[in-house]
């Protein structure tokens, strides 16, 4: 009876993964995808393109592993992405089923139907987002524990946080797992994912420890994300597990220590490494995420498809819920049956009253769709496009690579429009535009080189991150009119990276951190400032608190044609500072007529070693060889 038990349950297995990849496709290829929000277009963009720029695909923010076993599919579109996702979620719950019948479960067929249909994890199946591969792994992991193939768990347990960085909070629970059961010849293969990815990557980062060095979450970014209540996690419990699942979890949990205690007597055999490894690890990570969003920690945005990484195991536990369950109700067979009935139909219809939203436009991308319209129909996306939302270039089909053709952001200039080419345009939006960009709508509204084209809002207002009413401005960069240049630049408007903290003249200076790479003072055409020889002139104050070494910061002059600099003239400062004053600088170069109309002349702060430092009274003056 068993087995005959066995192979129906098998069989019902590889029909209801085969029905629901049939029906999902359909659902997939006929849907767009709102789930995961700019995310999901950013992973999709470094994937589609990294086989162009191989850098992308170990771009650490895009997880190394995701980005390149993905790349394959995003070569197809964004919907072949989305599919591999599909594939990837299917493949965790039939990974789930085979740790479920490994560990002997009854009923072990019926997990694939709980981890499908768990709310969190129905939506990002049909998202490019890196959650469900880390699900896969941490699942295989589990499995290949409990089949005593401990080598193969620590490699699959290694990869963990290539995929979810967070998933390092994991890795002491299999470590304690391994060392218990005297593995110590698998505990080496822990680290064989991280020696993998920094060698494959080290090219491009010009270290092996890169991994570290370029943590994208490093410190906090609580003034952009904010922070909030420690059960924020468990406040969201109808969005993440749903209310069926999470009560049959909690069920299996309880009752997994209560026969650990009473049977077992804590004895160190499967019920305790299932409690470990399963229920423990989910609820380990519902902690890391629930404490780092309490405090603002770890840039935190406090979202919770986060625990779609490790919902299968949730699922996991309430199975054996349900089974606990099943034995306490074993002489109310017909009652435990319409039981049954209630929980499934109760969670299918919360999957689909809570997931249907992501199967459509998101509001802002809505917006964002006119926007993009707009600029199709007057003809002006043959302009550069600087935007802050993945989903312009992903909606205008353009390589978001290439510099000719558009830029994420903006360049870190005090004045925007001395630092873009004529006619560029800004596609500024309240989400993106504020936060990750950095970048206040009054700086832009401010600057008197820009134009606003055109400004699109909702037919109901909503709010952003940040507390913003949702909008998307277009602006352009007008053409230069006047012949040479005189500009100063006081850091005295309403801009994240100006502060009062320190001033040389007014109330206010422009922070350097080491965060920000390059400075962009000026960009222009070098042809409005033809005519004979002319004099670059660029003056300033600096502070520093400590002193700079030879080529820590530079100033840059350059001028670009044809994609490339042909000139290139750099001046130091370490000669010129003494820390912990305002020290003054001047600057001059011989200007000799441009070679083209297209060719531009660039002005730029270079940190080449990451360098704090302050700027003040910056002015850049063009001017003929005598003076005038």
């Amino acid at each position: 009876m068993k087995k005959k038990n066995n192979i129906s349950g098998t069989w019902f297995v590889k029909g209801f993964l085969l029905l629901f990849f049939m029906v999902a496709a359909f659902l997939l290829f006929s849907t767009e995808n709102s789930f995961g929000g700019g995310d999901h277009f950013t992973h999709f963009k470094l994937a589609r393109w990294g086989w162009q720029y191989p850098q992308l695909l170990f771009n650490h923010w895009g997880k190394p592993v995701f980005t390149i076993l993905i790349s394959p599919f995003a070569q197809e579109g964004i919907n072949a992405a989305r599919l591999f996702n599909l594939i990837t979620g299917l493949l965790a719950a039939l990974v789930s089923w085979k740790l479920a019948s490994t560990l002997k479960y009854k009923n072990s067929w019926l997990v694939v139907v709980l981890v499908v249909f768990t709310p969190i994890y129905f939506s990002l199946m049909f998202s490019v987002m890196t959650e469900v591969l880390h699900s896969l792994f941490l699942v295989l992991a589990v499995w290949l524990f409990f089949k005593k193939d401990y080598a193969w768990s620590a490699v699959a347990v290694s990869f963990l946080p290539m995929v979810r960085t967070e998933s390092i909070v994991l890795i002491p629970l299999f470590l304690l797992a391994f060392a218990l059961k005297k593995q110590w010849r698998a505990i080496p293969f822990m680290v064989s994912g991280f020696l993998i990815i920094s060698l494959a990557g080290w090219h491009f980062y010009n270290g092996f420890w890169w991994l570290i060095t370029e943590m994208p979450y490093k410190g906090s970014a609580a003034g952009i994300y904010g922070h909030g209540s420690l059960f924020h996690f468990i406040n969201h419990t109808k969005g993440i597990l749903g209310y069926p699942i999470a009560g049959l979890f909690y069920i299996g949990l309880l009752a997994s220590i209560w026969f650990w205690y009473k049977k077992d007597s804590f004895v160190l055999n499967d019920r305790f490494y299932f409690l470990l490894l399963v229920p423990g690890v989910y609820l380990t990570f519902l902690a890391a995420h629930s404490f780092v969003w309490w405090k603002g920690m770890g840039n935190s945005l406090g979202l919770i498809r986060v625990m779609g990484s490790v919902s299968p195991l949730a699922a996991l536990t309430a199975l054996s819920g349900y089974n606990f369950l099943g034995d306490l109700f074993s002489n109310y067979k017909k009652v435990f049956k319409g039981f049954t009935v209630l929980v499934v139909a109760w969670m299918l219809i919360s999957v689909f009253s809570i997931c249907r939203g992501g199967f459509k436009k998101s509001r802002p991308q809505e917006v964002l769709t006119k926007a993009v319209d707009y600029i199709v129909e007057n003809n002006l996306d043959k302009n550069k496009i600087y935007y802050f939302n993945n989903y312009v270039p992903f909606r205008l089909k353009m390589d978001p690579y290439d510099d000719n053709v558009s830029s994420w952001g903006i360049p870190a200039s005090p004045k925007v429009s001395l630092a873009i080419p004529d006619n560029s345009l800004i596609v500024w939006d309240a989400h993106f535009g504020p936060n990750e960009g950095r970048t206040p709508l009054s700086k832009l509204l401010n600057d008197d080189g820009l134009e606003v084209l055109k400004v699109f809002r909702p037919r109901v207002p909503f709010t952003v991150l940040g507390g913003h009413n949702y909008e998307v401005y277009i602006f352009q960069k007008r053409e230069s009119s006047q012949k040479g240049i005189n500009l100063t630049m006081d850091f005295e408007d309403d801009n994240p990276d100006c502060t009062t903290e320190k001033a040389f003249s007014g109330k206010k200076s422009y922070h350097v951190t080491g965060n920000k790479l390059y400075l962009n003072l000026l960009s222009v055409k070098t042809k409005s400032l033809d005519g004979d020889t002319s004099l670059l002139i660029i003056s300033g104050e600096i502070l520093v608190e400590n002193v700079f070494s030879t080529d820590d910061v530079v100033l840059v002059v350059s001028r670009e044609g044809d994609k490339a600099p042909y000139f290139y003239r750099t001046f130091g400062f370490a000669e010129l500072v003494k820390a912990g004053k305002w020290n003054s600088f001047n600057f001059s170069l011989e200007l000799a007529p441009s070679l083209s109309n297209d060719e531009i002349l660039k002005v730029y702060f270079w940190n080449k070693k990451r360098k704090e430092f302050w700027i003040d009274a910056i002015n850049i003056k063009v001017t003929n060889d005598n003076g005038n």
